[in-house]
């Protein structure tokens, strides 16, 4: 066989081989990294002496200013809101990126 074939199979085996090796290695880092994480915030909330009811009042406020964050930004577009009419060339704009004319 051609030298230069038999090399570009072994190359390709190398490589096979090495990504098989990652494909199991990256789920353990990834869980690592999860880990490393969780351990960063109970620091961070040991730190701060905060009671437990606090911490879940604070998140579930972070919660509802993101969605009012996106309900008012919906609104600001014209998701969801009927009242407001779409000017003609954002239709035109909308029907020409859809594919309609």
């Amino acid at each position: 066989m051609n030298q230069r074939i038999q090399k570009t199979i072994d190359e390709i085996e190398r490589t096979k081989t090495k990504i098989a090796e990652l494909q199991v290695l990256l789920p353990e880092l990834e869980r690592k990294k999860t880990d490393l994480e969780n351990t960063e915030i109970v620091r961070l909330v040991r730190s701060a002496n905060v009671a437990p009811g606090d911490i879940s009042a604070f998140i579930a406020s972070i919660k509802q200013c993101r969605q009012d964050s996106r309900t008012q930004s919906g609104r600001q577009h014209g998701i969801g809101n009927t009242d407001t009419p779409i000017p003609p060339e954002i239709k035109k704009e909308e029907a020409t990126e859809s594919g309609e004319d």
